[in-house]
């Protein structure tokens, strides 16, 4: 078997040693571990592109890539996707451009690349990553390292569905440009192209925000702590004389604080909608008028609403450090008469902003290209007394990409910047448009397996995280009636339907009674809910023959964001899970074929691997000291199911406070402990984990409350 390099050492893999028939972590003796470094799988936060995140990427190879083919975790999403040759015949799978992420011996994701002989055309034709890892950068770590082992001339290309425009403007916004368009399988596909060097150049202006964000952060920081001591000084001050206006107070600071959350959330956002022409009017126009240069402004707004997408604070610091030029030229100039114009216009259906002033100009020989497109000015001063850097003009061609600029100078006569923009490909909410995209992509794109008992495990395994992943949909989707309708109802409602206690023509009449703001949801609602119906009764079929419960509970784990419960019949291993605003535990007790007190409920967030994430389980009710003892059992029956569908024994354990307390004693809720320790403990050690109830009455009334 072939050898890898990761942190400076060599590894040798056998084909099966990072390959798992569940979803578990596939190498527990990995490297580096005990060596003092802070990379950490999913359990931590994976840095970007620092050297330690070089160190985890390596060649992918054909050993890899059967290892990937056979973990489930990076084969959930099976789009249809258009034949790597369908542009280039001649292309081949270039193992020494396509990469691994490989980070204590578990594969987080890959690049999958195709080349032609000569090395000049790349094609991205897989890029995939494990769903615990999504938006830490990843993927696009990955690609921009593959942009660093090829020549800078060579072009880097992929495919994009049309109907995925959050993908479409995350490339677009690195520097690719798009060209036509291929119609496969009846689908539409964008062509997206650039040059390695394209890619390198805004990856190296992207590193120039660390000061402006820290500054920005420690801005909102400082606002957002003193908008909490007025409030909680306000709160102090609360009576029955003054609620009436110390409570309208609260209100207003409330809503100052979440605005300037919201604020800074905005500012930093990758890519979003930036309103270009309130951008000018709202902070140029006041720096041009606080300056001590004598200019004339004119503004021409042959466009009086520009919407374009982009970065708002690397589009404000871009236009700053072209009009600061321009006004330093002026200066330069001596004359008295400087004229500045910026005028917003579109040209041919493309947006542009463009400034011109009448200062000193540049010499031509300043505006020849190099080997990048670039001006032969760029990152030199620009300054007639040459004190600057040219860190500005890099941060300008970084923000809109060479192929955007136009600039034209003339020695004492003047310059003149024209900057080509990018409108969004739809206007729409950013939680809508993800949603869209999700829909589309399982009912459009997806290419779903089909399962029988003689399925083979490995892809029954990746049939169950697929159908958990349009479940989390749903809930998604669900979340969104709240507006109107009592989610929890919703759902109980559902959930019937998916047990088959529902017809199909009474689902779609409740569903069609439903007020929802965008019509559309119910329609995504009804369709959904009827997939996941049939997935479910896919599932059902193979169970006798093929237990795969443990990658059922484990799926799960694919809702980072959601608090997932569950109730689990610890004779059957039988269980039931959702996310925790949609449901109770008790929801779940009449279709486990167990009483009440027969059962456990739970609860947990993100991946179930991560030993790190304890899994909290819980009773509702105690009695008496024997059904104290009794309740102990049943968590270790519990566990000890748990255990046995696939959770680690290193994994961390807490308990619930339990809901009816009618005994002095309760469970300790604050105690916490592993799975393999409390499934080893006798009888006689549970009471360990046992104490003096908190408050008897409370718990008992709150309980029946």
């Amino acid at each position: 078997m072939p050898a890898v390099f990761f942190r400076g050492q060599s590894f040798r893999f056998s084909r099966f040693c990072i390959t798992a028939r569940e979803p578990v972590r596939q190498w527990r003796g990995a490297p580096g571990r005990g060596t003092g470094t802070t990379v950490r799988g999913r359990s931590g936060i994976i840095p970007f592109m620092n050297s330690e995140a070089a160190n985890a990427i390596v060649n992918l190879t054909p050993e890899l890539e059967l290892s990937i083919e056979r973990n489930p975790l990076l084969s959930i999403d099976t789009f249809l996707i258009p034949s790597p040759y369908i542009r280039e015949p001649g292309i081949e799978k270039d193992y020494d451009h396509s990469f691994v992420w490989l980070q204590e011996g578990e594969i987080l994701g890959y690049i999958l690349v195709y080349s032609d002989p000569a090395r000049e055309s790349f094609l991205i034709y897989k890029l995939v990553t494990s769903p615990f890892v999504r938006g830490a950068g990843v993927g696009t770590a990955l690609w921009e390292h593959l942009g660093s082992t090829i020549s800078p001339e060579a072009t880097v290309y992929l495919y994009v569905w049309e109907k995925q425009v959050d993908s479409l403007e995350f490339f677009l916004n690195k520097g690719f440009q798009m060209g036509e368009t291929i119609v496969y399988r009846n689908l539409v596909f964008y062509y997206l192209s650039a040059h390695a060097s394209q890619v390198l150049m805004r990856k190296r202006g992207e590193g120039e925000s660390g000061p402006v964000s820290r500054e920005e952060i420690g801005r909102t920081r400082h606002d957002a702590r003193k908008t909490i001591r007025f409030l909680s000084n306000m709160v102090d001050m609360l009576s029955i004389d003054n609620c009436g206006r110390i409570i309208e107070d609260i209100n207003r600071e409330t809503t100052t604080l979440v605005n300037t959350l919201n604020a800074f959330r905005d500012s930093i956002g990758r890519v979003h909608e930036v309103n270009v022409t309130e951008l000018i009017l709202e902070r140029i126009v006041p720096y041009v008028g606080g300056s001590p240069v004598r200019c004339e402004l004119r503004l021409k707004l042959v466009n009086t609403s520009l919407v374009v997408l982009g970065n708002h604070v690397s589009y404000s610091r871009a236009f700053v450090n072209i009009v600061a030029n321009a006004l330093e030229a002026i200066a330069a100039s001596g004359r008295e008469d400087g004229i500045m114009e910026i005028k917003i216009a579109e040209e041919n259906g493309t947006p542009y902003v463009r400034f011109r002033d009448n200062g000193i100009g540049m010499e031509p020989d300043r505006l020849v290209l190099g080997e990048e497109g670039l001006p032969a000015f760029v990152g030199k001063s620009t300054k007639s007394r040459k004190e600057g850097e040219g860190l500005g003009t890099l941060q300008i061609f970084s923000t809109f990409g060479p192929e955007n600029i136009t600039v034209d100078a003339r020695p004492n006569r003047g310059c003149t910047w024209k900057i080509s923009l990018r409108k969004p490909l739809r206007h729409s909410d950013p939680w809508y448009m993800r949603l869209e995209r999700r829909f589309l992509e399982f009912s459009r794109l997806q290419k779903m397996r089909v399962i029988d008992r003689s399925t083979p495990r490995s892809d029954v395994i990746s049939y169950v995280w697929q159908a958990r992943k349009i479940e989390i949909f749903l809930f998604d989707v669900i979340l969104h009636f709240s507006t109107h309708h009592n989610i929890r109802t919703i759902f109980r409602t559902i959930f019937s339907y998916l047990m088959d206690d529902m017809t199909d023509g009474a689902m779609a009449e409740f569903v069609e009674g439903l007020r929802v703001d965008r019509p559309i949801m119910k329609e995504w609602l009804l369709e959904t809910a009827r997939v996941v119906r049939a997935h479910w009764a896919a599932i059902r079929e193979i169970l006798p023959s093929q237990d795969v419960r443990g990658a059922m509970l484990k799926s799960y784990g694919q809702a980072v964001e959601n608090v997932i419960i569950f109730t689990l019949n610890p004779d059957t291993a039988d269980f039931f899970a959702t996310d925790r605003k949609l449901a109770e535990h008790l929801d779940f007790a009449p279709y486990l074929e167990a009483q009440r007190d027969e059962l456990v409920r739970g609860e947990f967030i993100g991946d179930v691997n991560d030993n790190d994430r304890p899994i909290v389980l819980g009773v509702w009710s105690i009695d008496s000291e024997e059904d104290l003892r009794r309740k102990l059992q049943l968590l270790q029956e519990g566990v000890r199911t748990l255990i046995s569908m696939g959770i680690d024994g290193e994994k961390k354990l807490a308990f619930y406070q339990t809901t009816w307390i009618r005994h002095s004693r309760d469970i300790d809720s604050d105690g916490t402990t592993t799975f393999g320790e409390f499934a080893d403990l006798p009888d006689q050690e549970l009471l360990r984990f046992a104490r003096e109830a908190d408050d008897e009455l409370q718990g008992y009334l709150s309980g029946q409350d």
